[in-house]
């Protein structure tokens, strides 16, 4: 008899312990094992991450309640008691994971679908970035994005924090039209949301204008290195808006250009002792348009960021937050869309206080945003809310 208990006991320790991770489902939090018919009872010992036992319990049943602990990892042993209620011999300790999975909810700003566009060239993959906000979000919640059968690869997802997923896309060869987006925790019913993303084929534009900004794009490869700070960065600096002219001609940019202080507006003068963050935006547009580096000609990049000029690099001066506000809004207004997704980010992140003019700005492109293409359109549909609400 008791060879045979022990036998069993050798089997139940590699072979029995079933829970390693724990799953809630509608608040219950149980930790269960298959029960040993010999055995006159069970013992199981708890400890947290630091080693400190935190339960141990003699019971009757396969199965403890662990209700009262947090979610967390945690260590867990059991034993099978003999008649006199003491442990015949305990099993490794293994690990165990409280997870508390809740149905998972989606938050979305606007009725309209995320813009995600296809492939622009067929020799080159198109990974486009989503952004999904919500609740109850976990490293073990899955997403899908699909129409009748068909499914848009995921190339990465990271849960940023419970209420934030990061998705890389791949639409490279994805069918057009809207996807609907399902979220599913552990035990839990899936959350649909229905036309979640619209894929749209890249918008073309003239030949004419795409030769004209590849070779803009070449001249400024050539002319333009930019070291910030104290370490030496060569930033890329493609496509930068000239400023200072005030031809018609049309510009390269998916953006519809928005008039500038002198194009059928009143003459405004710069305003003395305002920070520029306090600027208007014609006021911003008008210090850009004077402050020129006419001892840098090799680029135009305002004065008042430069630290040196040298015949094929600048460097920038970032000594200040205006510094770097000022260089931003300049990309803001580039003609170059990198430049221009990169300045939403800034601003929406570096919000504290509100540098006005880049608020208005990007006010002005929201309302053109037809004439953006997706990926800037998707942008500033992310960053722009944050920056109007900003409390940091």
């Amino acid at each position: 008899m008791k060879h045979s208990y022990l036998s069993k006991f050798v089997f139940y320790i590699f072979g029995l312990f079933v829970v390693s991770t724990l799953l809630a489902e509608e608040g219950t939090k149980l930790i269960a094992w298959k029960p040993i018919s010999d055995a006159s009872g069970y013992q199981i010992q708890i400890k947290d991450k630091l080693g400190k036992i935190i339960l141990d319990k003699k019971i009757e049943t396969p199965y403890q309640s662990i209700e009262e602990l947090p979610s967390g990892m945690y260590m867990v042993r059991t034993a099978p008691l003999n008649l006199f209620k003491k442990p015949v011999v305990w099993s490794t300790w293994k690990e165990l994971e409280i997870i508390i999975s809740e149905p998972p909810k989606v938050a979305k700003e606007t009725e309209t679908p995320v813009i995600l566009s296809k492939q622009e060239s067929k020799s080159e993959k198109t990974i486009k970035e989503l952004t999904i906000e919500g609740e109850h979000f976990l490293e073990a919640t899955s997403v899908d994005l699909s129409k009748k059968g068909d499914k848009l690869p995921i190339v990465s997802k990271e849960v940023k924090t419970s209420e934030r997923i990061d998705l890389k896309v791949d639409t490279t060869e994805a069918k057009t039209g809207p996807y609907d987006l399902t979220v599913t925790n552990p035990y839990q019913k899936p959350k649909v949301v229905k036309n979640f993303v619209q894929v749209e084929e890249p918008k073309s534009s003239p030949i004419d204008n795409k030769l004209t900004t590849k070779e803009n794009l070449e001249e400024i490869k050539k002319n333009e290195r930019v070291k910030s700070g104290t370490e030496t960065q060569t930033a890329n600096l493609e496509g930068k808006q000239n400023l200072t002219s005030k031809s018609t001609e049309t510009t390269t940019s998916s953006a519809k250009p928005i008039p500038t202080a002198n194009q059928s507006k009143p003459k405004v003068s710069l305003p003395k002792g305002k920070p520029f963050r306090d600027f208007t935006y014609d006021e911003m547009m008008v210090f850009l348009e004077t402050d020129v580096a006419v001892n840098c000609k090799n680029t135009k990049i305002p004065a008042f960021t430069l630290g040196e000029c040298h015949k094929t690099y600048v460097i920038l001066n970032f000594s200040s937050e205006d510094n770097q506000s000022v260089f931003e809004f300049y990309k803001l207004v580039s003609e170059n869309e990198t430049n221009r997704i990169s300045a939403y980010r800034y601003f929406s992140n570096h919000c504290n206080p509100i540098f006005k003019p880049a608020l208005e700005r990007m006010e002005l492109q929201w309302k053109n945003r037809s004439n953006l293409d997706p990926e800037e359109r998707q942008s500033l549909g992310v960053e722009l809310p944050k920056f109007r609400v900003c409390t940091r």
